[in-house]
């Protein structure tokens, strides 16, 4: 079901600028990691070993930084309040904020960055703030519409700051019926020219006993691909583990009438994708510092297969290594992206 915008396009601009408060409902805990990380069949020992961790520096397991927005999230219901499911009623998408006002009736996610500054434990407890940066009206294939940037930022309730993001929102009308409306990442009959690699060709056994070390790399060096295959399940799986219930992700018929030719992975399983290419290549010491800016250039949806490739575009200062992401699917390009890992010396 589309939202009903609750402002005018002038309202929201009244906006920007003001800070909101957030607090995660649930606390890390260590089966949340376990149900995101079966999805991707994803084995670091620092995420489910407290052993290894702590041999590793930490002390005990940690999250991958690709979830900690899980933890930040409100609670869809509480006791006491209406119930959020009846006829007519809005679908619950979920997301670090509840509260944007609705400026028009659809929205998808276009692109994100993030910057990681503190592990996450088993127990931690999550705040933070929010506040719209800019609203920039547009009109595009999809729709007539604005783009949304809000920054977030998210620390411990025990006051350590965990991460910043910035994201961008793209909300919109459909154009009107008369209007041809190009399908969104559709199916068509075309060969990438730098196709995914078969699953079986990236999925041997990781020697997470081998450490690369900064003096290891160099500019233009190619970080071994990571491919992986979507279904059906797995799409629904990964969204149900980040509690993102956009239909898109899970309900055919909302995803064909948003234009899409049918669910689509979405921007945290790209997060998490990005994640395990660049912790396969690293090792257990290396530490994933910025992720992104990226964006979505295209759609992936079941039955494709996925592959990340990325190299080094640069080293920097304290360690930092850079790097650009790219996932390509059965048709072409669907993400891409940047981030920054630190190695040890």
């Amino acid at each position: 079901m589309a939202d009903k915008p609750t402002v005018t396009l002038d309202e929201l601009q009244g906006w920007i600028g003001r800070e909101h408060g957030l607090a995660g409902v649930d606390a890390v805990s260590r089966n949340d990691i376990r149900r995101k990380l079966e999805v991707y069949c994803f084995d670091c020992p620092v995420h489910y070993d407290d052993a290894v961790a702590r041999d590793h520096g930490y002390r005990g397991l940690i999250a991958p930084v690709a979830m900690t927005a899980l933890w930040a999230m409100p609670a869809y219901w509480s006791p006491g309040e209406p119930t959020i499911f009846a006829p007519g009623l809005r679908e619950k998408a979920g997301g670090l904020r509840a509260d944007l006002p609705t400026i028009y009736s659809k929205a998808v996610n276009t692109a994100t960055e993030w910057e990681f500054f503190e592990p996450l434990y088993d127990g931690d407890a999550l705040e933070g703030n929010w506040r719209l940066v800019e609203v920039n009206p547009r009109e595009t294939r999809l729709g007539i519409g604005a783009f949304l940037t809000v920054e977030t930022t998210i620390a411990k309730t025990s006051g350590e700051l965990v991460a910043k993001n910035r994201n961008v929102l793209y909300r919109y009308d459909d154009k009107p019926s008369d209007t041809p409306k190009e399908k969104r990442g559709g199916r068509p009959d075309a060969t990438p020219a730098d196709p995914p690699i078969p699953v079986e060709e990236t999925s041997a056994t990781i020697d997470w006993n081998r450490q690369l070390r900064f003096g290891d790399v160099s500019v233009g060096d190619a970080i071994p691909p990571c491919s992986m295959w979507l279904s059906y399940q797995r799409i629904v799986m990964s969204v149900a583990a980040d509690r993102m219930f956009a239909g898109i992700h899970h309900n055919r018929e909302q995803a064909r009438a948003s234009g899409f030719a049918d669910i689509i992975f979405n921007t945290r399983g790209y997060d998490l994708f990005f994640e395990m290419t660049l912790r396969r290549w690293m090792g257990l010491d290396g530490r994933l510092a910025k992720l992104g800016p990226f964006r979505m250039t295209g759609s992936s949806y079941p039955d494709d297969v996925i592959t990340c490739r990325a190299r080094v575009t640069e080293k920097m200062p304290e360690n930092r290594v850079k790097v650009e992401l790219v996932v390509v699917n059965n048709r072409g390009e669907a993400a891409r992206g940047e981030a920054e890992v630190v190695l040890p010396v």
